[in-house]
């Protein structure tokens, strides 16, 4: 669970740590991601219960192309790219951003939640999807939970490669400028709505993606993981970890939801007072979050280090000027 969590978060980062975009309503995309292939699973055996309670007798034709577990796999992860498409191309072309690019995702959680939650007859509302396997192919015995975890582990592995290449590639260095000047990058030339378009749909299927594998792997996805909280805890991930820094958002997503489980077990009362103080003494002290300090750091130790050197040989050679 915590590998998706990572490939969620390096979604995010993408978007906001180097494009500078926040969005509080990506979890959308990686809920999609998560019921479409949950919905799969649903309808394997024939109509489901909850649709039957609902007096459904038949299964939507909308849902026929999720009877195949891969079909539904890439359904999940376009469906989210397709979607953050759309809404990148309204949202850019109309010059949104900012705060209001931010408002809006927002309002698209709690929008996309209850819209979940009012289709219950299709979705099974407030109580999400269970009993989701982990991609039995055919009718066969689903992977085992071993199995699953080193599969999720790969692909965490790729996507991570991936986000190294694609940051320092040439559209990665564009992402970075549009989040430092964006007007000043405008007056090159650059079309940067079409930039930001690109970054969103790269985002969206890797948060799909990281849907995909999530449901299986826990087996469920309810509306809790789509809506706003799992938006913004997205965020706090990152804030941690380190904005702009993939190892920041792994190690971020790691750490804080390790903690979670900790604290949960050994301070069941206030264990959430107490992540809450961790965060914010984190986030006031260390802006740039763990990993982006560590690196901070380090960089003022090579500059001084380097100043040190080059005031040396000057000590040397001003004798021998002299």
């Amino acid at each position: 669970r915590y590998v998706c969590y990572a490939i969620f978060a390096l979604s995010l980062d993408l978007l906001w740590g180097y494009t500078g975009l926040l969005s509080l309503g990506h979890a959308v995309l990686f809920g999609l991601g998560g019921y479409i292939i949950g919905l799969c699973y649903q309808i394997q055996n024939g109509v489901p219960a909850f649709m039957t309670r609902e007096g459904v007798t038949e299964i939507p034709w909308f849902y026929a192309p999720l009877h195949n577990p891969m079909a539904a796999a890439v359904i999940g992860i376009i469906v989210p790219t397709v979607f953050a498409i759309l809404l990148g191309y309204f949202m850019f072309s109309s010059k949104i951003k900012g705060v209001f690019f931010t408002i809006i995702t927002l309002a698209l959680a709690q929008i996309f939640k209850d819209l979940v939650i009012n289709l219950q007859k299709y979705t099974n509302g407030f109580n999400g999807l269970q009993g989701i396997k982990r991609f039995a192919m055919n009718g066969g015995e689903p992977l085992s939970r071993i199995q699953y975890y080193y599969i999720i582990v790969i692909i965490a592995a790729l996507m991570f490669l991936f986000c190294i290449w694609l940051t320092n590639s040439r559209v990665g260095k564009i992402a970075v400028s549009i989040r430092e000047n964006e007007q000043r990058l405008g007056f090159f030339g650059y079309k940067v709505a079409n930039f930001k378009i690109l970054i969103f749909a790269i985002s969206g299927a890797m948060a799909g993606l990281a849907g995909v594998l999530y449901a299986p792997a826990t087996g469920t996805i309810t509306t809790e993981d789509i809506g706003i909280l799992a938006s913004t805890s997205a965020v706090v991930w990152i804030a941690v970890g380190g904005r702009g820094n993939l190892t920041g958002a792994v190690v971020g997503t790691l750490l804080i939801n390790w903690a979670q489980s900790i604290l949960s077990e050994g301070f069941a009362s206030y264990w959430q007072l107490i992540l809450g103080a961790v965060l914010i003494i984190i986030i006031f002290f260390v802006p740039n979050g763990i990993i982006g300090q560590i690196i901070s750091v380090s960089n003022n130790m090579k500059k001084d280090k380097k100043t040190k050197i080059i005031n040396n040989k000057r000590r040397i050679e001003e004798p021998k000027g002299a």
